[in-house]
């Protein structure tokens, strides 16, 4: 599946999501990988870290993003 680019996350940085499996999806920051990110019972959490640019905040954000593309 093709990359979901997301703007505004990060200050001069390029933001993506890919998804993975139906809620589990990774993320990339100007391509590095920085986590994975998996929305169960209605939120998304942090499923797997890589540094520490994904942030509790950032989560919620990707999120909310990916929600509106879906539907």
């Amino acid at each position: 599946m093709e990359a979901i680019q997301i703007s505004g996350i990060f200050k001069h940085a390029i933001c993506r999501a890919q998804a993975l499996e139906p809620n589990l999806y990774s993320i990339t920051m100007d391509t590095v990988f920085i986590g994975t990110i998996l929305r169960e019972n209605g939120g998304w959490c942090l499923q797997e870290i890589s540094g520490e640019d994904l942030t509790a905040e950032n989560v919620q954000l990707i999120g909310a993003f990916l929600e509106r593309k879906k539907f």
